[in-house]
């Protein structure tokens, strides 16, 4: 009899260690799971505005060209707008390279895309800024940059909807997190019950024993 109380108190016991043991395991899952969702995610916006920042960007940056080409701005306003459309264009690109998030090919193409902007903007300012205007240079830059300036937001886009799928995935992978864990949780509380009967039936059986 005292042989089968001591049985039932220690698989009690045991039942409690194991409950203990998952429920342990099952939160700090879903702590580390939601630290590195949490970070992932907030890459991942940082990404997505970039992405949208990017094309609004390269659009100015476009204008400004544009508007240089057509006699709208005189060289100086040209090139103190141009210059803070590509200052502001360099600190997005160099944000979004630290966050190493995303498709890397798309950013390397936008990275590329820039540099191109970049190399024909300075060819039609040669081309504007002599007393000999080559007008002929200048309409070749300028297309080359309007063509390059349609790529550079499209390849934004790509990253853009990148970024989206990839908040999706982490959303749902989040959720996966927690559903597993919930399961976790469950057994550990069944087995607690399961503990608690068997902690109950030995003290009754023990009781008896000693009646």
């Amino acid at each position: 009899m005292k042989l089968c109380i001591r049985t039932v108190a220690a698989t009690g016991a045991v039942a409690t260690l194991i409950a203990a043991g998952l429920m342990y395991s099952a939160s700090d899952r879903v702590s580390m799971a939601g630290k590195a969702a949490g970070e992932a995610r907030v890459a991942t916006l940082h990404s997505y505005r970039i992405a949208q920042s990017l094309k609004s960007l390269a659009n100015g940056y476009e204008l400004a060209m544009n508007e240089y080409y057509s006699t709208v701005l005189d060289f100086p306003v040209y090139q103190k707008k141009a210059a803070e459309q590509k200052a502001a264009i360099d600190r997005e690109l160099t944000t979004l390279a630290s966050l190493k998030d995303g498709d890397a090919n798309t950013v390397a193409e936008l990275n590329g895309a820039f540099r191109e902007m970049e190399t024909y903007r300075l060819a039609l300012e040669r081309a504007l800024s002599g007393t000999d205007k080559d007008w002929d240079g200048a309409r070749e830059a300028l297309y080359k940059l309007n063509v390059l300036s349609v790529r550079t937001i499209q390849q934004a886009d790509t990253l853009a909807r990148i970024a989206d799928e990839r908040a999706v995935a982490l959303d749902k992978g989040w959720m996966d997190h927690q559903s597993q864990a919930l399961i976790t949780l469950r057994i550990a509380m069944a087995l607690a019950i399961a503990a608690a009967i068997l902690t109950l039936s030995g003290a009754l059986r023990a009781k008896r024993a000693c009646a």
